[in-house]
């Protein structure tokens, strides 16, 4: 954990957290999330679109999804990690942690798109609940982008 972040905790560490939460959050991965990029890449074949490389290594950033030919890089941002303004939420326990925490996501988010705008890639986020509510509304957002 970052220092800046300890900091936000009673001894620099979560406590009294039950066994059941800590177990929920301890499961959750960076990579391969069921319910946003295996649902978005499922989407990208089913609709054949093609030429894009999953989670490229040597990127700024590590975008979820790239498409070398057309430079454009696809972030798939989770609701609560990434502070979405619809559904994303503060917890009530921890707030100060995990308020500094979803903020300084946030903010790094932008640099690193900042940066691969610097470098002349396009960049698209999308957010989670955009792919459960309707995946073939973002697939008609992103095929112009590619052929």
């Amino acid at each position: 954990m970052e220092r800046i972040l300890s900091k936000k905790l009673k001894d620099g560490k979560f406590q009294n957290v039950p066994s059941v939460r800590s177990k929920t959050m301890s499961a959750i991965k960076a990579k391969g999330n069921k319910t946003t990029e295996v649902k978005f890449r499922l989407a990208l074949v089913r609709n054949g679109i093609k030429g894009w490389k999953l989670h490229p290594k040597g990127f700024i950033g590590n975008p979820d999804f790239f498409f070398p030919n057309h430079k454009i890089a696809i972030f798939i941002d989770g609701c609560f990690w990434h502070g979405c303004p619809k559904c994303g939420h503060v917890p009530k326990t921890n707030t100060s942690y995990w308020k500094t925490k979803i903020q300084r996501n946030r903010r790094r988010d932008k640099e690193k798109a900042d940066s691969l705008r610097a470098s002349g890639i396009r960049v698209l986020r999308l957010w989670e609940h955009d792919l459960k509510e309707n995946d073939q509304r973002i697939m008609r957002k992103i095929v112009p982008l590619i052929n």
